[in-house]
């Protein structure tokens, strides 16, 4: 469509909003009887194109939700290596890097659980490559 259509196309709907809202209830119902239109047959059938046009829309948004969703979605839990193999992975990226660092609380002993936390953190930094597919 062209430039000049789509304008042309603008001005004769312009038009018509203008004209459909100067007009009173009264005269749009004699226009329809004038036409051999049932007002109240009309006003049902627009709003049935209206319900369907407004249904294909919720489906079609919901469907894209779905599939944004699904391409987003986290895979879920993936099994981690051992806990002795987790250590020595995050030996090894501490001596790659010797410019890595982490800090734990009070400097204690740290639990098996944060180690766990530091290889799934390493893993998703690129520090520690996963074995993972």
């Amino acid at each position: 469509m062209t430039s000049a259509s789509r304008k042309a196309i603008e001005a004769m709907q312009a038009l018509a909003s203008q004209d459909l809202e100067q007009a009173d209830d009264e005269q749009i119902r004699r226009e329809f009887i004038e036409d051999g239109l049932d007002p109240a047959a009309e006003a049902r059938r627009v709003a049935q194109k209206l319900d369907a046009v407004v249904a294909q829309f919720m489906r079609d948004r919901a469907s894209a939700a779905k599939a944004l969703r699904a391409a987003t979605a986290h895979p879920g839990p993936r099994p981690r290596p051992t806990l002795a193999r987790m250590k020595e992975s995050i030996q090894a990226a501490f001596d790659k890097e010797p410019r890595l660092a982490t800090a734990f609380r009070d400097g204690k002993r740290q639990t098996d659980l944060d180690i766990r936390s530091l290889y799934d953190d390493l893993v998703s930094m690129g520090k520690i490559r996963s074995r993972r597919k």
